[in-house]
């Protein structure tokens, strides 16, 4: 049976992809409308340990993407929602949304670069040594990353155990 925080960060994280995808912003009403959830959820659930389970996902969630955010290769609605699903469902789990959500926006990197006509010279350039200067400025919604990480860690194993 899947739990409500868990599905609760499914449900987040697919309002946030249709949103990234139509508008290119994920919403702060989403994003912190879901971390008060999961603090209260996980408070409800587990007393004031679910409560602090919860604040140290948000934190992890926030302070992974924090420095991306900060290089401008990631939206600020990437890292909130990223936080929230943190505070949803703890650190343990973040994790593994994390991860397979690296690996998904990493196929997606792939996909845009590729119809983009920049693959093979980026390829062509790393194979040769050099650093190729790839800023083209195109873009692409990282939440459908995040909302895969989501739903990939529900069936595949976790990354922590």
């Amino acid at each position: 049976m899947v739990s409500a925080p868990v599905l609760a960060a499914a449900a987040a994280s697919s309002i946030a992809v249709a949103t990234d995808l139509r508008h290119r912003r994920i919403p702060n009403w989403l994003t912190g409308g879901t971390l008060a959830a999961g603090l209260l959820m996980n408070v409800w659930l587990t007393g004031l340990d679910g409560g602090l389970t919860a604040l140290l996902g948000a934190g992890l969630g926030f302070f992974m993407l924090v420095p991306l955010y900060a290089l401008r290769a990631m939206g600020a609605g990437d890292v909130k929602l990223l936080a929230a699903l943190g505070g949803l469902l703890g650190p343990r789990d973040l994790v593994s949304i994390a991860v397979y959500g690296a690996i998904v926006g990493g196929a997606i990197s792939l996909v845009v670069m590729l119809r983009c006509g920049i693959l093979t010279r980026a390829l062509r350039a790393a194979l040769l040594g050099h650093v190729p200067s790839l800023r083209t400025g195109i873009t692409a919604p990282y939440a459908l990353a995040i909302a895969g990480g989501v739903y990939l860690a529900q069936v595949l194993p976790p990354v922590l155990r």
